[in-house]
């Protein structure tokens, strides 16, 4: 099932369905601020068992959170250093996956123990409002649909090939499968997956990345 949504202004009533069905252990494919992702509620161990089944991911592999805000993910890292922290503040929203030492609180949840993990604030009026609307004071669980051998990735193909697999399909327009950059926080501030967003103080940036 495909469910349309403003991007600008998400209606509320919309959102709360979702939000709601999030909480009951629903899956859902969002856009995001990169390509199309899986996603489910933090607390709901068998739609995270499932999100695994769905990509046939080994269980080894690491699913990301979605956090709110910086204040959020402190509570899932186990630190955020200095140099991380004010790069989190000066390019967050955005395009960014940040691995980073796991604090206990993920050892509860449905993906086993983690020494890292894999955090994300995603720039969308979608997903802020997703928040603020469901009352929701935890991440959401998260992992990219891949299309490996497309370019673009239509919400209606997604709706074809993952609808029974999903409570729906946010239709989110035609999106480029251009990922987000992966840092590694853990040490410093390394790259390990050039993506969409910049990072000038490590001398990558996207645009010179995409006309090699």
């Amino acid at each position: 099932m495909l469910i349309q949504i403003h991007p600008v202004n998400p209606e509320k009533r919309i959102l709360k369905k979702i939000a709601d069905n999030l909480k009951k252990g629903k899956i859902y494919i969002f856009p995001t601020d990169t390509v199309y992702a899986f996603v489910c509620g933090f607390d709901q161990p068998k739609a995270i068992e499932q999100l695994y089944k769905i990509k046939n991911m080994d269980e080894k592999q690491y699913l990301s959170l979605i956090c709110k805000d910086i204040s959020m993910a402190g509570k899932y890292a186990r630190f955020i250093p200095d140099e991380v922290f004010k790069f989190m503040k000066s390019h967050t929203p955005g395009p960014y996956t940040f691995i980073l030492p796991a604090s206990k609180e993920m050892n509860r949840r449905g993906m086993g123990k983690r020494k890292e993990v894999g955090i994300r604030f995603i720039k969308s009026p979608l997903f802020t409002m997703l928040f603020e609307v469901g009352e929701i004071e935890t991440p959401f669980i998260s992992t990219s649909v891949r299309e490996v051998e497309a370019y673009v990735t239509h919400p209606e193909v997604l709706d074809k090939v993952y609808g029974h697999l999903v409570e729906a399909v946010i239709d989110g327009g035609p999106r480029k499968n251009l990922y987000s950059t992966i840092i590694d926080c853990t040490d410093g501030m390394k790259i390990i997956r050039k993506g969409k967003g910049e990072v000038p103080e490590l001398g990558y940036f996207p645009e010179m990345f995409e006309r090699e």
